[in-house]
């Protein structure tokens, strides 16, 4: 569920072409034009930060859009929740054929989701989720799941004994719930680990980096691990403990983005969870195609994550990073592949299985 990059542009202008309201089960929707052509779906996306993760979640949904005659129009939040409000309200407005939304907080954008069923537009959150019944579907990572892995990763460094920092996605955003839930389910079993400090650093690497000299400064090296709820923020804390001089904290993350691969690969971390995004983003993108032209598809599917050690990282560096291209290739059929089978987050890694 991350470093700021800068707003991936929906203009005002593109949003007030006047479009016919496609919702799901239009008949018109994914159809032909007047001129016979196939029309393409107009799918409205709003992320609430274009963060590593989300950035290649976007080149995964590009690949797939344009393998499935879908135009996508796109927007970031910059973690405002006021800001994603209003790039609802304005696909609503558009008439675009569904939405999908990577929300900033779970609790948010009620009356945009009412609204957008009210004028048959599906909006299906990826990634992270909305406490909302009125959502069309709902394509999540298994949170709870990673965050215990992580953390578990961390208690058998430590050996069931020490003290560490966490940090934290932003606060209130399900990501960040469900991942530290995970982390204090093994820490409620490990009760010789202590928590000097936890707090949010919003998924950044540079929030990170002025968190973690803050905690080095007051607890020096009483800090014997990090526990980061993101690979961005983890290397924000390697950066730090570097400047000041400490080496050999065992740090672990979740996401798998190429840096926080590359810190597995030479032992700057002790392991990662593989959250694809560019796999998982294709998939939730997939699911929202299918809603809106009224085909059958699980709308509930779950992105279950592997666990990325020097054991097999390697094999992920290759999907991520060096035989990339190869990959996007052949991800609008392994998608769809996925999508038959339940498992969204298979990529053919070795312990991996359909």
């Amino acid at each position: 569920m991350r470093s700021s990059k800068t707003l991936v542009g929906l203009t005002l202008a593109a949003l007030a072409l006047p479009l016919s309201a496609c919702g799901a089960g239009d008949p018109n929707a994914g159809g032909s034009d007047a001129s016979g052509g196939d029309q393409p779906l107009r799918i409205g996306v709003s992320v609430y930060n274009m963060s590593s993760f989300i950035t290649a979640g976007k080149e995964g949904m590009d690949t797939y859009a344009k393998a499935n005659n879908i135009e996508l129009l796109w927007n970031s939040a910059n973690l405002d929740v006021n800001t994603q409000a209003s790039q609802l309200d304005q696909y609503v407005q558009a008439g675009v054929d569904a939405i999908v939304v990577v929300p900033v907080q779970a609790d948010s954008l009620g009356p945009q989701v009412t609204a957008a069923k009210a004028a048959g537009i599906p909006v299906i959150p990826v990634n992270a989720a909305l406490n909302n019944p009125d959502v069309a579907g709902n394509v999540q990572p298994d949170d709870v799941a990673a965050g215990e892995q992580e953390m578990q990763m961390m208690a058998d460094k430590l050996g069931g004994k020490g003290n560490i920092v966490v940090l934290q996605g932003p606060l209130g955003q399900s990501g960040e719930l469900d991942r530290q839930q995970g982390i204090e389910n093994i820490l409620a079993k490990n009760p010789d680990i202590h928590v000097l400090a936890q707090d949010t650093a919003n998924w950044q690497r540079d929030q990170a980096v002025n968190k973690m000299k803050n905690w080095i400064s007051g607890f020096g090296d009483q800090i014997n691990g990090v526990v980061s709820q993101n690979d961005d923020m983890g290397l924000g804390a390697l950066q730090a403990l570097k400047e000041a001089g400490r080496t050999g904290v065992p740090i672990v993350g979740i996401d798998g983005i190429e840096d926080g691969l590359n810190a597995v690969k030479s032992g700057d971390f002790i392991g990662t969870m593989l959250q694809n995004g560019t796999v998982e983003l294709s998939s939730g993108l997939a699911v929202a195609a299918k809603i809106a032209k009224g085909e059958q598809v699980n709308t509930e599917p779950v992105y279950d994550m592997p666990k990325i050690t020097q054991d097999n990282v390697e094999d992920a560096i290759k999907h991520v990073v060096t035989e990339r291209q190869a990959f996007l290739e052949q991800l609008p059929q392994l998608t769809e592949d996925n999508l038959k089978t339940g498992n969204i987050a298979y990529e053919g890694l070795p312990g991996q299985e359909r």
